[in-house]
């Protein structure tokens, strides 16, 4: 998953986030979406990507990703 486009530094290289596990990559997502301090025009196009992420989450607790 890529960085949102407003995110002044991503969490590491892309070769590097290849190899995290697709449910530590949604979980430092809606952490960061949740606790970043958004201006309110960034707010409205960030808070698009939420269902997306929640909808993710919970794919990933269905298939034994958080087990």
């Amino acid at each position: 998953m890529d960085p949102l486009p407003h995110a002044p530094y991503p969490l590491a290289p892309h070769s590097q986030r290849a190899c995290y596990l697709p449910w530590l990559k949604v979980s430092v997502a809606l952490r960061y979406v949740r606790s970043f301090p958004w201006a309110p025009e960034a707010w409205r196009e960030v808070r698009q990507h939420i269902p997306w992420l929640l909808a993710e989450q919970a794919r990933l607790r269905k298939s034994g990703w958080f087990n």
